[in-house]
């Protein structure tokens, strides 16, 4: 799967934009069959626990279902879209309409670290360590995760710092 393909890229000359969380789609499909799994498993097995594990167990099982569920539906369609005619980064999502979040002359790209990986966010330039957004999927240390971050950084970084300097540009004239 090529990179245009893996976060739904959509490109014109004067704007860009990706579906950052689509990757996660798979794994979050998968996840939510082993909890099926799990619970077809539960049905066979219910009579082993007690009505305090039962109860854990269900509650438990009801959070990874609605989150995978939420992750299947809602946040895997998050959409981010870089204009440059409007100097506009924009938000959108299945719950809510397209929302500037940002200027483009004002956004700053860099690297979050989380539990072992790290992933590119973006954010305002004086702000951007108390708000930002994630723009890509996890990455690692691996030879695969290293191939596609950087396919990740050769097209689509490079794309997104394209438009910030015609943004740049457009307003010194």
């Amino acid at each position: 799967m090529n990179i245009r393909e893996r976060y739904n890229i959509e490109e014109t000359q004067n704007s860009f934009s990706l579906y950052p969380n689509k990757t996660t789609l798979k794994l979050s499909k998968w996840f939510l069959a082993g909890i099926t799994a799990c619970i077809i498993a539960l049905l066979f097995l219910d009579h082993y626990f007690d009505d305090v594990m039962r109860g854990v167990i269900y509650i438990l099982i009801i959070y990874f279902v609605l989150h995978s569920l939420y992750d299947i539906q809602i946040g895997s369609k998050i959409q981010y879209t870089f204009v440059v005619t409007q100097n506009a980064v924009y938000k959108q999502s299945p719950l809510f309409s397209k929302k500037k979040i940002m200027k483009l002359d004002e956004a700053v790209i860099f690297v979050q670290s989380e539990m072992g990986s790290w992933y590119y966010a973006l954010g305002a330039n004086k702000s951007h360590f108390v708000k930002n957004y994630r723009i890509s999927e996890g990455f690692s240390s691996g030879r695969k995760s290293l191939e596609i971050q950087a396919a990740y950084e050769n097209f689509v970084l490079q794309k997104i710092d394209k438009l910030i300097d015609a943004v740049h540009l457009e307003l010194k004239n």
